[in-house]
């Protein structure tokens, strides 16, 4: 792994778990990466500046993680319109991303 000293900080996150996703994200694309702060987050969860997750990269690859990240955060932003459905064969109440009735399997 760099030289912790050489990387550059290209994202900051609160949640330790989606900052393993952004991390994943990142070394898909070839990129290394390092997240620093993961073990502050449950001391000090409620002081958010010290309980940030740093998502750490080499300088050579800022540009291309800022732009994965930008595309990410873009993408996150974005809210389902959508409204719930209901299943006609049992009348739960669904998610729209769900395709299926999760109580009874029925389709749309």
């Amino acid at each position: 792994m760099q030289e912790r000293s050489r990387m550059v900080c290209v994202h900051r996150l609160q949640d330790p778990i989606e900052a393993n996703l952004v991390r994943g994200l990142l070394v898909n694309e070839g990129i290394p990466v390092e997240l620093t702060g993961e073990g502050l987050v449950g001391a000090y969860s409620g002081v958010p500046k010290l309980c940030e997750v740093r998502v750490m990269v080499p300088p050579d690859f800022r540009s291309s993680a800022r732009k994965i990240l930008d595309r990410y955060e873009s993408e996150k932003g974005k809210k389902n319109t959508s409204p719930d459905w209901s299943c006609t064969a049992c009348g739960e109440i669904n998610d729209p991303s769900f395709e299926i009735c999760w109580r009874c399997g029925e389709g749309r």
